[in-house]
């Protein structure tokens, strides 16, 4: 195979952008200011597949995620982002398929970067902890964010000769590189590549794993047949296959003791979206050449399979094992033994009802989930448990939302485990849309919607929200809120029951409209600026955009407008209503009841982007220019200085008189997705990010905040909500 090995290095300036030293009309790269970049505080949100810790430098773990990329932690300190040099021109190398922390070189780590099959992968390979790369293109894609990603780790460095990482892949057999993942090559002696598909998708291998008494190596492999796991004592020359232990069940999960021991975790599919529905815990004893079936049994109604397991590094017998796919109204179980498996605790049995856990999750009570007095579910997908090499209390786990880390471990049985949050800094939404109205620090700070979560309302977008302000219902496609009065918003969603929700107490609570004008769901919202009033034009065939003004108890006609108009609402005056429609403005004046147009031409998909603070004033953008007016649309004026803008939106003015400053997203074709500031009304811009910052997926959409001057937030596809400040 031909070798694409590519130094990445983390902190380019924004000079480069359109040459060195130059600007592209009307772009200012040489001025960009320096930004601190950061994200809006959720706690997750997303799946985290897999942690790592070193287990020579105390306090480094990794953690990888299925469409968010790879963190690091220090010292325990906040999770950091380490794979943001990836942009949208490499959004599929931010599902993380495996990673590797290297036992010897604890500055070294690795990572297989692959969210689809049928899209490109990359083996990466660092040795300053992640602030730069080395990447090396594969010939096979990986899997990420499909069925299995929770198995492993796929990827393992060898501890008797660091130079050797192992990594495998999902249909394309065993690889290895000898030089620190410079150059990576098949290792054609391995027999097998799998058998097992599930949902259409090859598992392929499973793990790796060495054994710590010895120079064998281990690989897991999902083969129907259940002759899973393959020796070798002479670095790969050679392989002998280990006898069928359980056919039609698959170790997910391996992991070794300090006394030469693999503990194995099995399930019968490899998760998680199909749950498993059996499992069971083996341990392998090579002196032996046997397997001992350790599978917990207290009669406590467990479900599914086996997720991840973990041995402790200080007491070769104490071992933690997670379930997976127990949908029990507690969560997925924890097991613990210290006698290598002869006996077994959990967190709870859902028999008996027994309790043996406290959740704590005060500093991200989103996670409560609207459960009232019962406490937080321990998590659901828990593919993966590790148990820290330096501290036997302390086990961290991966969960579809975040993820908990227990405080007291070596307590199971005696007394209750506490399991808290553990993932400030990991964020891993798939954003929407965020509003952001001037706030008086007692209004939200920000609305925003996304995947999977619904959204929240952020009081404050430095601490993770807490469960009265977290929406939890339906899957929204619009979002507005009242300027003049924070206090107000309401949000679309495609679900039937929830289609049109709104608050009046800054999303403390949230109300579901009953009476709908019609059966459709979905579609677009725009609120007036008090609140008074607000319009939906919802996704239907007739795409007729209907007005309330008593929050959705009655409905009236929205006279002027049809199929695909795009409606936005004034942030001054709350008469003032804008829409574009077949190709030409609109504007009501009696609070969006009737639309007339101004005759002034527009794109035909571009959406009003009212100005706060100015009334009158609204902007559009297209690829290839911004236009905006500020009659509200009699007249409209043209800027070209900024090309390929994809979305734009506004933030405080750096005085009190100033006017907004106008944020963009673009791309210029040659150095990724630009973030842009102008505060002279798009006559020049800066280009804020970097190539250390083009953050994978991002969204199409972006807002300043309405309260601090410089402060910018991106939606992105896997990274949260990125926040940027300036740095002071």
């Amino acid at each position: 195979m031909k070798h694409h090995g590519r130094s990445v290095a983390l902190f380019l300036t924004a000079a480069m952008f359109c040459g060195i030293g130059g600007g592209c009309d009307g772009v200012d790269t040489d001025a960009a200011s320096d930004y601190i970049w950061g994200n809006v505080a959720i706690g997750g949100g997303g799946y985290v597949t897999g942690m790592e810790y070193n287990p020579k430098e105390e306090g480094l773990v990794y953690a990888r995620t299925d469409i968010g990329g790879l963190y690091r932690r220090k010292d325990g300190g906040d999770w950091v982002a380490i794979t943001d040099f990836l942009g949208s021109d490499e959004w599929s190398y931010i599902g993380i398929e495996s990673m590797a922390t290297d036992p010897v070189e604890p500055n070294r780590v690795y990572f297989a970067g692959g969210t689809y099959m049928n899209d490109d992968a990359a083996l990466f390979a660092s040795d300053d902890y992640g602030e730069t790369w080395t990447r090396f293109d594969v010939p096979f894609g990986c899997g990420g964010n499909q069925s299995g990603r929770g198995c492993g780790e796929r990827m393992q460095v060898n501890p008797n000769d660091n130079k050797e990482v192992w990594f495998g892949s999902r249909d394309s057999g065993l690889w290895w590189t000898q030089d620190y993942g410079e150059t990576w090559e098949e290792v054609t002696s391995f027999p097998e590549k799998g058998n097992y598909k599930q949902e259409g998708n090859s598992i392929g291998i499973l793990w790796v794993e060495f054994d710590p008494t010895s120079t064998d190596m281990y690989v897991g492999v999902a083969m129907t047949d259940g002759v899973c796991i393959y020796k070798t004592s002479d670095s790969g020359e050679s392989w002998t296959a280990l006898s069928a232990n359980v056919p039609g069940m698959y170790p997910l999960h391996a992991d070794f003791s300090s006394s030469g021991k693999l503990y194995l975790s099995y399930s019968d599919n490899c998760g998680p979206n199909l749950s498993p529905t059996a499992g069971a815990v083996y341990c392998y004893d090579p002196a032996a050449d046997s397997f001992a079936d350790i599978t917990p049994d207290l009669g406590d109604g467990r479900q599914g399979g086996f997720g991840g397991i973990s041995v402790d590094a200080q007491n070769p017998d104490t071992v933690v094992v997670s379930t997976l796919g127990w949908w029990a109204d507690e969560g997925d179980n924890l097991y613990y033994t210290t006698d290598g498996g002869a006996t077994w605790s959990g967190l709870f049995n859902a028999v008996s009802g027994e309790s043996n856990f406290q959740m704590d999750t005060t500093e991200a009570s989103w996670l409560d989930w609207g459960r009232g007095e019962n406490q937080a579910k321990t998590g659901w997908w828990v593919a993966d448990v590790n148990i820290n090499p330096f501290n036997s209390d302390e086990a961290m786990y991966g969960t579809g939302a975040t993820i908990y880390s227990t405080r007291n471990l070596t307590q199971m049985g005696t007394e209750p485990v506490t399991i808290a949050f553990d993932a400030y800094g990991l964020e891993e939404t798939a954003v929407y849309k965020m509003v952001t109205p001037p706030s008086d620090g007692e209004t939200p700070q920000m609305y925003s919607i996304m995947g999977d979560l619904t959204g929240f309302s952020h009081l404050d977008v430095t601490v993770c929200p807490d469960d009265a302000h977290f929406m939890k219902n339906g899957n929204p496609t619009d979002l507005d809120c009242a300027f003049l009065n924070p206090n107000y918003a309401v949000y679309a969603s495609e679900e039937e029951t929830t289609t049109l929700t709104y608050t009046t107490d800054g999303g403390a609570t949230w109300e579901t409209v009953e009476h709908k004008p019609d059966p459709a769901t979905g579609g677009k919202v725009a609120m007036a600026a008090d609140g008074s009033t607000y319009i939906w034009v919802p996704n239907s065939v007739s795409g007729q955009p209907y007005i309330t003004d008593d929050l959705g108890e009655t409905w009236y006609y929205v006279e002027g407008l049809g199929f695909g108009a795009q409606v936005a609402a004034d942030r001054v005056n709350p008469d003032l209503f804008y829409a574009t429609y077949n190709g030409l403005f609109y504007v009501s004046h009696d609070g969006g009841f009737t639309f007339e147009s101004t005759g002034q031409m527009v794109a035909e998909s571009a959406e009003p982007i009212p100005v706060p603070g100015q009334e009158g004033h609204v902007w559009m953008s297209s690829t290839s220019m911004m236009m905006y007016t500020e009659d509200a649309g009699e007249n409209f004026s043209n800027t070209k200085s900024l090309p390929n803008v994809t979305c734009i939106g506004f933030g405080k003015g750096k005085n009190d008189d100033s006017y907004p400053v106008i944020y963009a997203l673009g791309d210029d074709g040659e150095h990724g997705d630009g973030i842009y500031r102008s505060e002279d009304k798009g006559e020049s811009w800066v280009r804020i990010n970097d190539e250390q910052h083009l953050f994978g997926n991002l969204n199409g959409y972006i807002t300043g905040d309405g309260n601090i001057y410089g402060r910018v937030y991106v939606a992105t596809n896997g990274r949260g909500i990125i926040m940027g400040d300036i740095d002071q």
